[in-house]
């Protein structure tokens, strides 16, 4: 899909070489419409929305300065608007409008391809600071979303037991299995993997502190010092467990305790 462009111009013939300039090449410009009046100019650009507007100052009745500013006061998102005029003077009154670009007549279609470029410019880089944002905007409304189980299951004999996620004091592999140690210190096989504890356990009070261990915070009660500028964690219980912090995962523990 094209750059959506309206042309503004009372004088056809430079409507039309306007025109030609954005098809040529490899612009991608579709014109969705030429206006020769402001007043439809005003209504067809509010209907159209169209990405940009190359509008001629002097136009009559109805100036191509007060067609900007009609738009600016009606339309949530304003097109980029490239003024085009015959008189220098006008110059200024385009820059003090904050408008993309101005083109002095007459225009040229290395003029055109300047502005056109500049245009694209902008735009990509407009399009990927909205992308940015919407999906800062999803990652948001998904930990808004995001709920956590308040009880897991684990094999006990030929039983199923439920454990209150509350009960938990860590989670950890070896050798392709997955383990549940609760708070009183009894050990349980699971059936789900690492990952999906790490999904589902509320991650203000659960910590993955190494890829193979997930810990209760609550249930760490020291913290030593070990080689290479590591740490293990002791946690409660008797003995008391101790459990390692990966390399990639130091930093992410000030995130829960003051260290």
């Amino acid at each position: 899909m094209g750059i959506r462009v309206v042309i503004v111009d009372n004088e056809p013939l430079m409507a039309a070489q306007l025109k030609e300039s954005l098809l040529q090449d490899s612009f991608s410009a579709e014109i969705v419409s030429i206006c020769y009046e402001g007043e439809s100019a005003v209504s067809v650009i509010k209907e159209m929305a169209p990405d940009l507007v190359f509008l001629t100052i002097e136009m009559p009745r109805m100036s191509g300065i007060e067609i900007a500013t009609a738009l600016r006061k009606t339309m949530p998102a304003m097109p980029a608007l490239v003024f085009v005029t015959g008189s220098p003077e006008f110059v200024v009154q385009a820059v003090q409008m904050d408008v993309l670009d101005y083109l002095i007549k007459p225009v040229h279609s290395e003029d055109v391809r300047r502005v056109f470029h500049k245009f694209i410019t902008i735009f990509r880089e407009k399009k990927e600071a909205e992308k940015a944002v919407q999906a800062v905007s999803e990652s948001a409304e998904e930990q808004v979303k995001r709920t956590y189980s308040k009880k897991f299951t684990v094999d006990e004999g030929d039983k199923i037991r439920i454990i209150d996620t509350v009960r938990i004091r860590m989670v950890y592999a070896q050798k392709r299995k997955v383990f549940l140690v609760t708070t009183t210190g009894e050990t349980y096989q699971t059936r789900v993997n690492l990952t999906h504890f790490e999904q589902r356990l509320p991650e203000d009070k659960f910590f993955r502190c190494h890829r193979n261990y997930i810990v209760n915070v609550d249930e760490i009660q020291q913290i030593e010092p070990w080689f290479n500028h590591q740490y293990i964690l002791v946690l409660k219980g008797e003995p008391p467990a101790q459990v390692p912090v990966g390399r990639s995962y130091i930093n992410k523990i000030r995130e829960y305790i003051e260290m």
